[in-house]
């Protein structure tokens, strides 16, 4: 071989290895930037934290005194000056998807602290967090509860401070944020009382010390209801975050190539057309009298038990369904999903159905369906109800959306990726549009047979309800709603006459008042899911199965339906 290309070629190898070390050293530190990321996030938010299966910080509320908000921003503001060193970077897919979520993550954290101060106008939240920190720790697996019996009480004893903080930081706030606020402390008194007495039946050796640490939580939660109750309020309309704050969260947090403005329109396009179909269908359904009465020979032995044996056993026979007409696979390691009545320590918390899944980073994984309490006493009349509820299988519905194929198979699956960038996600858009997707997916995939009139006019009331939320959110926040104008407003669209239904919408407002976006996320995530499955179709062509884009669609984690596209190698 010619000398000089023998140095040539060593020469070239030389700059490949130098290149190829160059690379994997600057992969390595994106990697450790990713988890240095999530640790301060983790260690800031420490409910949420033990929410996600993170324990470290089990023992502590969040700190929103003034010193440790400034010292956070400060720390965001690093990270994300280190993170933009990585915007030319010569990242994987992966890796440059996880770029767009942590920078992601530190601009709505950024944007809650620094510009919408939530800390400061919202009591609400410090209502959140001393509930759900007691409450996410009692519900977690990771350890047994003679073991937790520990960052419970600390937790508890944080309490004082806690509130103490809020009385502090919380100014002028509209009068529905203190009513919300008072109503939702009298209720978390309850559980803290709950709990308590809960562990001290659980551990009486202990039970002076978990009673007085108990009582002085909850003497602190007294506290904070009368500061609240002496509190001048602020403009009514305060809630607002405003156009410009609304159109960073859509466009940073869920990466919608499309403003406020433009979704109000979508919105209202939406509202009419699925406030149409509804119409036209339920006169359709009426004109039939498909009243969804049964005439069923209802047993003489009929109990509570075997209400809560069938909700078990559809919740199993949605999830064959699945399987055995291969519409999503369902992995062997799935964890389990507990079809159970509300314990009674969440009653005060919890009206209807929820599901209440594990955090993705604990090891010991099981998933909750909570139900409404059957009554020990229920008349033979009411029985004969539930009977003909059972009959013709009622739960089917519930089940998709909070179970399978929904929340429990998505979340589950998203929790099963290995990366923790990834695991860390828990986007609106995917979780709640996913789950809403379903509910139709599934009626057109045979689920509720060849045709179930009232179960159609219940997916396109659903559809209708989510597409009002899409309106209400970006008004409400836009400033172009109050908070009576929405409610009234909702209750005209929707047609709600009951009293209940009028108090129910009334709630639904006041909380979409402290949650901007939320409401818009089911709807707004379904329709984004619709358009990625017509493109992925559209490249599948005669190769296109439905079950290939669910599983691929499940596989990246609760990530904003806007970063699949790259990853499914679709053009807008």
């Amino acid at each position: 071989m010619n000398r000089f290309r023998h140095i040539a070629i060593l020469t070239l190898t030389a700059i490949l290895l130098i290149a190829f070390a160059s690379q994997t050293h600057a992969n390595t530190e994106f990697e450790k930037l990713s988890n240095d990321i999530l640790e301060s996030l983790q260690s800031f938010y420490p409910v949420h934290a033990t929410e996600m299966g993170i324990h470290a910080y089990d023992h502590r509320l969040t700190d929103y005194s003034s010193k440790s908000v400034s010292s956070m921003i400060k720390s965001l503001n690093n990270f994300q000056k280190k993170l933009y060193r990585y915007r030319s970077a010569k990242l994987s897919q992966d890796e440059a998807i996880n770029y767009k979520l942590l920078k992601s993550n530190l601009d709505i954290a950024l944007l809650d602290l620094k510009q919408i101060k939530w800390h400061k106008k919202s009591p609400q939240l410090y209502v959140d967090d001393a509930v759900n920190g007691v409450y996410f720790l009692i519900l977690s697996n990771h350890a047994p509860l003679s073991e937790k019996v520990v960052p419970l009480l600390s937790r508890m004893k944080s309490c004082n401070t806690f509130f103490a903080t809020a009385r502090k930081n919380i100014k002028n706030p509209p009068q529905i944020y203190v009513d919300a606020a008072i109503e939702s402390l009298e209720s978390a008194i309850d559980f803290y009382k709950e709990v308590a007495a809960e562990l001290m039946n659980k551990f009486p050796e202990r039970a002076d010390n978990i009673l007085k640490t108990s009582t002085k939580a909850r003497d602190a939660m007294n506290d904070f209801i009368i500061y609240l109750s002496e509190i001048k309020v602020g403009d009514e309309n305060s809630f607002a975050i405003g156009t410009k704050r609304l159109d960073y969260k859509l466009q940073h947090e869920y990466f919608l190539d499309y403003t406020s403005d433009s979704l109000l329109k979508i919105g209202e396009t939406l509202f009419a057309d699925a406030d149409k179909a509804y119409k036209a269908y339920k006169t359709f359904v009426e004109s039939h009298h498909q009243n969804g009465s049964d005439s069923v020979f209802v047993p003489s032995v009929f109990n509570k038990q075997d209400i809560l044996d069938y909700y078990t056993w559809e919740t199993e026979q949605v999830k064959i369904f699945l399987q055995k007409n291969e519409i999503v696979t369902i992995p062997e390691n799935l964890a389990p999903v507990s079809v159970i009545e509300t314990p009674a320590f969440l009653r005060s918390m919890i009206a209807g159905i929820a599901y209440q899944p594990a955090g993705p980073f604990d090891a010991n994984q099981h998933g909750y369906f909570y139900v409404r309490p059957i009554p020990d006493d229920l008349s033979r009349k009411m029985l004969e109800s539930r009977y003909r509820y059972v009959h013709r299988r009622g739960f089917k519905g519930s089940v998709v959306h909070e179970a399978y194929p929904g929340h429990h198979l998505q979340m589950q699956i998203a929790g099963m990726n290995s990366d923790p960038v990834r695991k860390w996600q828990m986007n609106l858009l995917l979780i709640e549009g996913w789950a809403l997707y379903s509910d139709q997916m599934m009626y057109e995939q045979g689920l509720f047979g060849k045709e179930d009139h009232n179960q159609w006019l219940g997916i396109l009331g659903g559809i209708r309800f989510r597409a009002a939320r899409v309106i209400a959110d970006m008004k409400l926040h836009t400033g172009q709603f109050s908070y009576q104008e929405c409610v009234d407003w909702m209750n005209d669209a929707l047609e709600i006459e009951s009293e209940s239904g009028k108090t129910y919408i009334k709630k639904q407002v006041r909380k979409y008042t402290m949650a901007p976006t939320m409401p818009m996320s089911y709807l707004s995530g379904k329709t984004e899911i619709l358009k990625l499955l017509e493109a992925y179709k559209a490249k599948q062509g005669s190769a296109f199965k439905l079950k290939n884009f669910h599983d691929e669609l499940l596989s990246h984690g609760s990530i904003p339906p806007a970063l699949l596209w790259d990853l499914f190698g679709l053009q807008k």
